[in-house]
């Protein structure tokens, strides 16, 4: 007899900067959720689906679970975080070889409240010089909470990610497909192309002014052959756009053909983006300009 097909949800809870979206994009073998090496990169629930002959596990990628700031928008990363684990059969907590920080107890503490199973991740061990550290940190861990498991694992050079990826189908449910086969994520052109230029101008700017911007997709057509974006850079100071214009238009250029090779390989096809950069101050803490551009997602 072969075993029944399973299907159900996992979410991948931790600080900013654990490495959620970059086990996400190793475990659906394609890139759909943007990384850097800054903090609370992702802002979005973002669902990656791996389908296979035995199950079909949906992953949401939530923004890193943060504490201390003020600002709005932190107020609703950290309210997309703690939704997006309502429902889930399993929550993969994040932390890395380094140890257990003040967020990662913060995190613990939203896993455990729902009903689901919780597996702990301890990521980064690539980066780990003395492996004998990790047995302490098991151990250490174990006691905080019953996990289903608890996996040392690399989600940059996927050491052991197959190891969790095999017990992953023990935590799911019975069930028929959740999503088409061959689907692997519920987010449309639009996002990937808006998300795709965050992540770029991530990468090339520096200090507090990623914290600062937002992406606005304004126009947008997509053909058999051709996408084309017309796209708004949002920022709260007229020195920030300065920034990210750079000395004679230098940086955003660069900004946009990063992007645009990217996006035309994601999508096998010719793209054209026109990229525009404006002043809107205040934006983090403005509940209209939020919602507009998708951050809070409507009950």
């Amino acid at each position: 007899m072969t075993n029944p097909f399973r299907a159900g949800f996992i979410a991948i809870l931790g600080r900013p900067n654990v490495g959620k979206s970059t086990l996400l994009n190793r475990i659906i073998g394609k890139k759909i959720s943007i990384t850097s090496s800054k903090p609370q990169t992702t802002r979005h629930r973002l669902l990656g689906i791996r389908t296979t002959d035995e199950c079909q596990m949906i992953f949401i990628d939530t923004p890193g679970v943060h504490l201390g700031s003020k600002r709005y928008i932190n107020q609703v990363l950290n309210k997309t975080a703690a939704n997006a684990l309502a429902g889930v059969d399993i929550t993969l907590l994040m932390i890395t070889a380094e140890g257990w920080k003040e967020e990662d107890y913060h995190a613990l503490k939203l896993a455990t409240q729902e009903k689901a199973r919780v597996i702990l991740l301890i990521n980064k061990i690539d980066k780990l010089k003395d492996k004998n550290r990790l047995l302490p940190l098991i151990e250490s861990s174990s006691q905080l909470y019953d996990f289903m498991a608890i996996i040392p694992l690399s989600a940059s050079n996927g050491d052991n990610v197959e190891s969790l990826l095999k017990i992953l189908p023990e935590g799911l449910p019975e069930s028929p497909l959740l999503f088409p086969e061959g689907q692997m994520t519920d987010k449309g052109a639009r996002f990937i192309v808006s998300e795709t230029i965050r992540e770029k101008l991530f990468r090339q700017l520096h200090r507090e002014i990623p914290y600062a911007l937002a992406v606005e997709i304004q126009q947008f057509e997509l053909s058999d052959t051709l996408l084309r974006a017309d796209v708004i850079v949002w920022v709260e100071k007229e020195s920030q756009k300065g920034i990210i214009i750079g000395k004679k238009g230098e940086k955003l250029r660069s900004v946009g053909k990063s992007a645009r090779e990217d996006l035309e390989s994601y999508f096998d096809r010719k793209v054209y983006l026109q990229l525009w950069v404006k002043v809107r101050e205040n934006w983090s803490d403005d509940v209209v300009m939020l919602r507009s551009i998708g951050y809070i997602e409507e009950e």
